[in-house]
């Protein structure tokens, strides 16, 4: 039996999920860090749909640790990210064929290069972010490579939002 369909069909309800209630994640602010965790996994599991994860991570800042509140933004949003890897893992056996070359040359530049790339995109605020967790996924990038490297961008960005927060 093909465990892959039905992986992609559990991601594709994950997204849609995470996008119909986007409008409630504003109550999570309630539990405190853990909403904030949990609004973070929330909005980097919405493929390509803003959610206010960045406002969580500077309001947070204002009222809680700002190394508190960056461990717990990243890690919510780090496991949130492993949505879009799934759905990239999942889905390329339903639209592609393995031995293609162009992939085999692709998959071969993304694992020479994709460290660098899901780094910096991790960092830095933009919506083609969740391309990259898709491609990661499709190249099968190492998962655990994939989550420390985007843990460690995050952690970095949400520590510098946070501390922002806390200034004010």
């Amino acid at each position: 039996m093909n465990k892959h369909p039905f992986i992609f069909g559990v991601s594709i309800l994950v997204i849609l999920l995470a996008f119909l209630f986007r409008d409630r994640l504003t109550e999570l602010e309630s539990l405190g860090i853990l909403g904030i965790m949990i609004i973070n996994f929330l909005s980097s599991a919405t493929i390509f749909l803003p959610a206010p994860a960045i406002a969580t991570v500077v309001a947070g800042g204002a009222l809680y640790s700002p190394l508190s509140v960056a461990l717990a933004s990243s890690f919510g949003a780090s496991l949130g990210e492993i949505v879009g890897f799934i759905l990239g893992h999942s889905g390329k056996n339903l639209f592609y064929k393995k031995h293609h070359t162009a992939f085999l040359i692709l998959k071969d530049l993304f694992h020479t290069f994709g460290g660098i790339l899901i780094f910096l995109l991790a960092f830095i605020p933009n919506p083609v972010f969740d391309a990259v967790g898709i491609l990661a996924g499709f190249f099968h990038y190492p998962l655990m490579r994939f989550f420390v490297l985007i843990f460690v961008a995050r952690i970095i960005r949400n520590f510098l939002l946070a501390s922002l927060g806390s200034a004010f």
